[in-house]
């Protein structure tokens, strides 16, 4: 499941790289990714919890950022106008990436496009300052990939405070610079992260209370439905033999009158 994350404006760091004595500077430079800090809340719908994003160290190694194919866009579009730059681990990458033990760090020589440059002149002014990146999780394994912990605090309306923690990404598709992230919170994909969230914590909590969850439900039918037609299976070879046996004596006793 593809998602989006906005990073705080206060560490995403997003700016226009100063340029030497007399020059004009192309370059920009951020922080899109950051590990062991709080998302903003990822289930603001929810009246029961608050669910704070931790992305762990670690959760993106050098071998998925090898193989990964990044844009640099805006707003998360892949139109080409909106396009400003590109990781692909090649010596032709006009987006450059690193990965350091608690950030992935971005910097790009932005081209001569209409929205780029557009761009350029709107950070100058201090009128854009916010990132966000698009990656998916493998939020099957509780284990490895995601894990929920809550917590003792409580937000100031009462909700029980919850913590999502990612520690494997399995897909990196997009860092990019957002015009308003606070919005970003109520988007439609975003609701129904939410959702998926709040059903992945339900279940969590059923399975810790002993209660049946939807997909333990299936399985044991399953199982049960396997173990009545081996019973079956059992008892119609039982009648074949019970037959066979009587025949047969019925043979042996006609056979010896």
């Amino acid at each position: 499941m593809k998602q989006t994350r906005f990073i705080p404006i206060g560490v995403c760091g997003l700016k226009v790289r100063e340029a030497g004595e007399g020059e004009q500077s192309r370059t920009i430079e951020g922080t899109p990714i950051v590990f062991g800090v709080r998302s903003v809340n990822l289930t603001p719908w929810s009246d029961t919890r608050a669910v704070f994003e931790v992305l762990e160290r670690g959760c993106i190694t050098p071998e998925l950022l090898k193989r990964s194919d990044v844009l640099l866009n805006l707003n998360h579009s892949n139109m080409v106008p909106d396009i400003l730059g590109r990781f692909r681990n090649t010596d032709k990458d006009t987006l450059q990436l690193t990965l350091n033990e608690d950030k992935v760090e971005c910097r790009c020589d932005l081209p001569n496009t209409n929205n780029a440059n557009d761009t350029l002149e709107l950070m100058k002014r201090g009128d854009i300052t916010g990132m966000s990146f698009a990656f998916s999780d493998d939020y099957q394994d509780s284990e490895n990939g995601v894990s929920y912990e809550r917590t003792d605090e409580k937000t100031e309306d009462g909700k029980e405070v919850w913590l999502r923690h990612v520690k494997r990404i399995t897909g990196l598709y997009d860092v990019s610079i957002v015009t308003h992230p606070a919005y970003e919170q109520t988007s439609v994909g975003t609701r129904e992260v939410s959702d998926e969230i709040d059903k992945a914590i339900g279940e969590l909590l059923k399975r810790e209370q002993g209660v049946e969850t939807p997909e333990q439900k299936k399985a044991r039918e399953e199982k049960e439905r396997e173990e009545r037609e081996l019973e079956e299976q059992a008892e119609k070879a039982r009648i074949i033999r019970t037959q066979r046996l009587r025949y047969e004596r019925r043979h042996l006793e006609e056979k010896f009158k």
